[in-house]
């Protein structure tokens, strides 16, 4: 849903530095490489099932340019990406925006992390672009991202983060440093500063709290942290539970991609010799009429944008 907790200050601060590293984009872009390869390597069948199960393809579906890059939207959801079109997106708004170009001849991969409170336009006005799928659905998302950034987007691939939080139970949870005092707004979860093992809810909360005075700016170096402690975990853990995580992702996953396609996209990524790169929409806090956005700087984007296609 559209925060509309604390309000941002008016004073005009600092631009976030164009080339920050948002961890949570690679994250997601790792953990969709691994789910892809280890369905495709690790048990055939598995492939076959994912291709069933979360490939959502339609007969208007441009094929990929073999060995040009692609832009993937990576979407976070905080809805069952199992449900129907209609339903998933009616009154839910995105929780988290990436695009990722892959570069499969390069091998090099860059992510573009967009605020959910960046302002948009949307046929409805000017509003924050975690709207933009609920007022439209996927075609109205990958249109506003299209606009905004000037990258084509040729697939995407949506994550349900109920799923997030079931493959952080998989793995036996994850100690993290809590810098303060967080909670979630249904009131399950509250945490108080100090490092400690979450478990996949108290995660989940961790990485989305945001009710304070730097809002998604505060929110990502949380995710960043978290991420690295996560990543420091999976290293540790047996092949039993990442199998067992990787069940729990699927079926919280919904894409566009043929598995042919993840395939040949992760399998050009893996190896020493693949490089990320990892940046934010540029810009600054805007309060219209007591609601904040992050209001993006064009000349600064497209900078960003011109480095990514060359």
């Amino acid at each position: 849903m559209a925060y509309q907790g604390k309000s941002y200050s008016k004073q005009v601060k600092p631009q976030p530095k164009p080339r920050k590293k948002l961890r949570i984009g690679r994250f997601l872009l790792i953990l969709f490489v691994f789910v892809i390869v280890m369905g495709l390597t690790g048990l055939a069948g598995y492939g076959f099932y994912l291709e069933r199960k979360v490939v959502e393809r339609t007969a208007a579906t441009a094929p990929l340019v073999e060995g040009e890059p692609v832009n993937v939207l990576l979407i976070g959801m905080d809805r069952d990406p199992g449900s129907g079109e209609e339903q998933r997106r009616l009154g839910m708004n995105t929780d988290t925006l990436i695009v990722a170009q892959i570069d499969p001849a390069g091998k090099q991969a860059a992510l573009l992390s967009i605020p959910r409170d960046t302002r948009v336009q949307l046929p409805t006005g000017m509003e924050k672009i975690n709207a933009a799928y609920s007022i439209g659905g996927m075609d109205r998302l990958t249109r506003t991202v299209e606009e905004l950034t000037g990258l084509k987007i040729d697939r995407y691939v949506m994550i349900d983060f109920q799923g997030f939080q079931q493959a952080i139970d998989a793995v036996g949870g994850v100690e993290f440093e809590v810098d303060k005092e967080l909670y979630d707004p249904e009131g399950r979860v509250h945490l108080q500063p100090g490092k400690q093992l979450l478990n996949g809810l108290e995660a989940l909360t961790a990485v989305r709290f945001r009710h304070e005075a730097m809002g998604d700016i505060a929110r990502v170096e949380r995710q960043q942290r978290f991420v690295e402690a996560y990543l420091s975990k999976i290293q540790q853990t047996n092949v039993v539970d990442w199998m067992n995580s990787l069940r729990k992702m699927s079926q919280s996953l919904r894409t566009d991609m043929s598995i042919s396609e993840m395939g040949k996209l992760a399998t050009a990524m893996q190896g020493e010799g693949a490089q990320f790169e990892t940046h934010t929409v540029p810009g600054t806090f805007l309060e219209v009429y007591g609601i904040s956005y992050w209001k993006a700087d064009p000349a600064k984007l497209q900078e960003i944008v011109s480095q990514m296609k060359n």
